[in-house]
């Protein structure tokens, strides 16, 4: 049966403006297609399918997650440390959503939005304190 995730599909609105952020976050263009226009791109472990859409649709969501519409609600990546991923990114002029906490249960995390507000959380151990 199911083995793996595959990819994570994400519509965006310019295809341009969302590999330049995802590769701010250290993903690599794996393929690109041009009929759909679409890309797909990876880092560790984790592929993302990027195409864009001609819709400018949006779908509030925000971080109670509770009140948040049915359907996939956001992308979380392991980073292992991610106050030094957020070092990365700020210097990379990205902006967070969240700044980093340790959460109740059990990881640190933080969270940014891509251009077209997918939300993005990136996990990691607890720091404690």
């Amino acid at each position: 049966m199911i083995e793996r995730i595959d990819n994570v599909a994400v519509a965006v609105t310019d295809l341009e403006r969302a590999l330049a952020f995802y590769r701010a976050l250290g993903f690599e263009v794996e393929d690109r297609e041009a009929e759909t226009p679409s890309a797909t791109v990876a880092v560790g472990g984790a592929r993302l399918w990027l195409f864009q859409t001609r819709s400018r649709a949006t779908v509030a969501r925000d971080l109670s997650l509770t009140g948040n519409p049915p359907g996939f609600d956001h992308v979380s990546l392991w980073v292992g440390d991610v106050d030094a991923a957020v070092e990365r990114l700020k210097a990379a002029g990205l902006s967070l959503e969240s700044e980093p906490a340790d959460q109740p249960w059990g990881a640190r995390a933080t969270s940014l939005l891509d251009p077209d507000g997918n939300r993005i959380y990136l996990l990691g151990r607890l720091r404690g304190g």
